[in-house]
């Protein structure tokens, strides 16, 4: 309970105090009114801390991946991450493959006779998740992705949770053999109507190398074969990357051995893989 709460509690417990008196006891009507205005001096500043008080982040799940097997894999697995310093509860996650929707979308355009494109034109382009608790502690869970182009990625998804709901968007893009990425994570649209001067913004991250690239407007030439998921001895992985380990477990790679003996494990917006984003208050840092 932070002291502005205290002080709350006290001013409303001193207004009791004062009306009691103020009642029972009409001969010491006077210490009633000195309880009373002391009462209303401690809500005063009560109102005044909490409206200064930085707002605390929001709690919620979203979903990050990685290439499943090898840097160049075109199966991904998709992690559930949390995002927050509580808890996370009764969350709903729709999970959109942009490239496949907008393949989709431009079916129908061409086809204005039909309501629904066909089954399986471009694969599956969605996924709905429910995570009824999820902490900034332990694996929350996954699921394995085709991408529709591994070096071009879309993805968007709605999330919904007791803080509230969200959108996420997040690309991947490859550039000069490497895997960029940027995401962004934003209130709902009720939210941002009841607070327009607010960031509507929780949380974003670009790597400075990241290029956008446009959705996917038809249909690939050939399928990829998918790579083995599991480790590989006397194999180089590149960042990112993860496996599945002889237990069924996802792990994901957390450093590079450098030349001069040293590790990297720094990997810019790639550390949501292996790091928990949230625990600091918004306008403070991590």
């Amino acid at each position: 309970m932070s002291f502005g709460d205290r002080l709350g509690i006290a001013g409303l417990i001193l207004a009791c105090i004062g009306i009691g008196i103020a009642i029972l006891w009409p001969t010491a009507r006077w210490v009633g009114w000195i309880a009373i205005f002391s009462a209303i001096g401690l809500l005063i500043c009560w109102g005044v801390l909490e409206f200064k008080r930085p707002k605390e982040a929001p709690s919620f799940v979203f979903v990050f991946g990685a290439p499943l097997g090898d840097n160049d894999s075109p199966v991904w697995i998709m992690m559930l991450k949390h995002y927050g310093p509580n808890p996370a509860y009764n969350c709903d996650i729709e999970f959109f493959d942009q490239d496949r929707k907008n393949i989709e979308h431009q079916w129908l355009l061409q086809h204005p006779g039909s309501s629904f494109p066909p089954p399986g034109l471009a694969g599956k382009s969605q996924e709905r998740l429910r995570v009824p608790e999820a902490g900034p502690i332990g694996s929350i869970g996954s699921f394995q992705w085709t991408p529709f182009d591994p070096n071009c990625q879309h993805y968007t998804a709605s999330i919904s949770c007791r803080d509230g709901v969200f959108k996420e968007d997040w690309e991947v893009t490859r550039v000069n053999g490497v895997l960029r990425t940027k995401i962004t994570i934003e209130h709902g649209p009720q939210w941002i109507e009841r607070n327009p001067k607010l960031d509507r913004v929780v949380f974003a991250c670009s790597e400075p190398e990241f290029s956008k690239t446009p959705l996917a407007s038809t249909l690939p030439a050939a399928k990829p074969q998918p790579n083995n998921p599991g480790w590989k001895p006397n194999h180089r992985f590149e960042f990112p990357v993860a496996i599945i380990d002889p237990n069924g477990h996802v792990q994901v790679m957390s450093g590079i051995k450098l030349p001069d003996g040293s590790t990297k494990t720094d990997f810019g917006c790639w550390n949501i893989l292996t790091r928990h984003f949230g625990d600091a208050t918004p306008g403070r840092k991590a």
